[in-house]
């Protein structure tokens, strides 16, 4: 279960660094937000919030888009802020895209624990999955059940040795026995760079911000930083993405072979079917939701 009360952060916190698909320099202020506020991404004097309705794009990363102005990659941010339950955040660009780092959301999670986590007298609101949901694309599928718990599931099915159709989970109320989900790094294939930088992405990618992969070799000296490092990957994904939702949610997920553009499409179904309800902690009776996963 998450917190009873909503979250910011204590004091601003200032990240540097270059964006993935840019390439290009950006600093990047997190700053504290009152009760209710959400997560606001601010760029040349205009406020996008960080929900569904304003995902604009979802070539190899999920971004946003409101009167004018981009903000890009913002998956791995709002997965640190997720696993962290963050509520109520600014964050104040001076370029389009969030910076890439080492390619995961660890470095945001230490740099947000570091600074401090403040909890504010409001109470969290959660969104609590009421009725099945499924969202299919040829073969692939992302389906949610009703749950007491936030759970992700993610298989991957690649002709690949290394990847293969390995699984991952994430459970939030066991969140820091699978924190290290946080940290896997973003991954292509050599054979797929090319095909980016002819479209104008990856021109900041490299071996210190994602993991390159090759026949059945990972061409980084060090290989894997963790067991299963891509298809943990994703399940960091699914739950940035998830987060445009703007609210923690209750559920049990499990998505074959999703990417960005599927996790969009069934965020929205989910929303279309009004396929869930938002309660405040203490409407949760026993901190338990209303109905059980099947």
């Amino acid at each position: 279960m998450f917190s009873k009360y909503q979250k910011t952060i204590e004091k601003d916190i200032l990240i540097k660094g270059i964006g993935l698909h840019s390439g290009l320099p950006v600093n990047m202020h997190l700053l504290p937000a009152e009760e209710n506020t959400g997560i606001i991404f601010i760029k040349n004097g205009i406020s996008i919030p960080a929900h569904i309705d304003f995902a604009n794009s979802f070539e190899f990363s999920t971004s946003l888009y409101k009167d004018g102005q981009w903000v890009k990659t913002i998956e791995h941010l709002l997965a640190a802020l997720f696993f962290l339950e963050i509520d109520n955040l600014y964050i104040l660009l001076d370029n389009e895209e969030i910076p890439i780092l080492d390619g995961s959301a660890g470095v945001f999670i230490e740099k947000i624990q570091n600074a401090g986590i403040k909890t504010l007298n409001e109470e969290k609101y959660i969104a609590v999955l009421t009725k099945e949901v499924i969202f299919k694309e040829d073969k692939k599928y992302i389906k949610g059940i009703p749950s007491a718990d936030f759970k992700v599931v993610y298989q991957a099915d690649y002709n690949n040795n290394i990847i293969g159709n390995k699984k991952a989970e994430y459970i939030h109320s066991q969140k820091e026995k699978f924190k290290e989900i946080f940290f896997a790094r973003t991954y292509c294939f050599l054979e797929e760079i090319e095909f980016l930088r002819k479209k104008g992405l990856a021109k900041g990618g490299s071996l210190e911000n994602a993991v390159v992969i090759h026949n059945d070799s990972v061409l980084n000296p060090e290989g894997f930083r963790i067991e299963n490092e891509p298809v943990k990957h994703k399940v960091l994904d699914f739950i940035g993405d998830l987060y445009l939702l703007g609210y923690p949610i209750l559920g049990e997920f499990f998505s074959f072979k999703g990417g960005h553009k599927l996790n969009a499409s069934f965020l929205k179904k989910m929303i279309l079917e009004e396929a869930f309800e938002l309660k405040q902690i203490s409407e949760i009776k026993e901190n338990k939701p209303f109905i059980k996963a099947g």
